[in-house]
């Protein structure tokens, strides 16, 4: 009664569809494939593949599958395989400066040949972020077009922190160039009227190592 059983499931009708959108699922990531088989996809009265090979191609794309059963009995089914992924991006025309918010993006699922380098797929990654150039609407957002919101402005004041392992020294300062959290920017010191160095460490907080 188990043989009987056992022959049941390995003689079960699959399609070559089935069996290359099984092994496209459990080999890439894409949480999205299209798959059109070229040629012959009737249900096969066969023992089920055992293994599935790439012959020829590259997914995505028209690719040339081998598939194997455990009988060796093999098969060559073609393919034309679309995969699609996840990117942010924005929901309308954006200025350069701008700081991005919620209502700025949104998440849509496009084809991996339309998906630039170092595109984004979280929106977290772009809250708090502004943008280093102007973009056109419905474009994805990537790493490239985003910047750190600057902390200190250009001819704002800000308070100067000098210290090491033996004293701290504060003062007030005038920025002379703008910057974000941990870069360096310079600095007039009004009660010198000398500029000096430091790294933007908090809001309007510039800290000068001694």
């Amino acid at each position: 009664m188990m043989a009987a059983l056992l022959l049941t499931a390995l003689v079960a009708v699959w399609s070559p569809e089935m069996v290359v959108r099984e092994y496209i699922q459990n080999n890439y990531p894409w949480p999205e494939v299209q798959l059109q088989i070229i040629g012959d996809n009737k249900g096969k009265d066969s023992p089920y593949p055992e293994s599935v090979q790439i012959a020829s191609g590259s997914i995505p794309g028209r690719v040339t599958f081998l598939l194997r059963s455990s009988s060796g009995e093999s098969t060559y089914v073609e393919a034309a395989v679309e995969a699609f992924d996840w990117v942010i991006s924005n929901r309308r025309a954006m200025l350069k400066g701008e700081a991005i918010t919620m209502d700025d993006i949104y998440k849509n699922m496009i084809n991996i040949k339309n998906i630039p380098k170092g595109a984004i797929s979280s929106e977290t990654t772009c809250l708090g972020k502004v943008l280093s150039y102007s973009i056109a609407v419905n474009r994805p957002i990537t790493e490239s077009i985003l910047a750190d919101a600057a902390l200190v402005r250009k001819g704002d004041e800000v308070r100067i922190l000098i210290e090491n392992d033996k004293f701290k020294i504060t003062a007030r300062g005038i920025a002379k160039e703008e910057g974000a959290d941990g870069k360096y920017i310079k600095v007039l010191c009004p009660s010198t009227n000398k500029l000096i160095t430091g790294k933007i460490t908090g809001s309007h907080l510039v800290t000068v190592a001694n």
